[in-house]
């Protein structure tokens, strides 16, 4: 069974050396992974909610641990120019807590702490890019 994004950003933190971080994240590279890491540690991409962490109730189903693959191509909708600038803010905001909803309660955290766009102990920037160059 495959990992969800917040088992293989939790590994990448509890990895003790650095080159192990990186290969780690390379091994598991996928554009889900690379879109959450782009809006949390990226400072040119601007959210469009606010960095608090908004009141949903956590998926308590089992087997959605790969849900965040299938919907990260939702997360387009809350950064500005990602074609939904022009949303209106509430239905943004309920459409963000209904995602976090639907995937599973550790991804769901994982998604509160990107839109805080504040680097994950453990997992500085420099991490980020040396295991992808391109992406900030």
């Amino acid at each position: 069974m495959r990992l969800s994004i917040a088992e293989v950003v939790k590994k990448a933190i509890d990895t003790s050396k650095r080159e192990d971080k990186i290969k780690w994240l390379r091994d598991n590279d996928d554009a889900s992974l690379r879109t959450v890491l782009k809006i949390m540690y990226d400072k040119n991409i601007e959210v469009l909610l606010p960095a608090s962490e908004p009141p949903y109730k956590p998926s308590d189903l089992v087997g959605v641990e790969g849900m965040l693959y299938k919907e990260a191509r939702r997360l387009r909708i809350f950064v500005k120019g990602g074609g939904y600038d022009n949303l209106n803010q509430v239905k943004r905001e309920q459409l963000f807590i209904s995602l976090l909803e639907d995937v599973d309660k550790d991804d769901a955290k994982l998604l509160v702490q990107m839109i805080k766009q504040k680097p994950l102990t453990g997992l500085p920037v420099g991490v980020i890019q040396e295991a992808f160059p391109e992406l900030i």
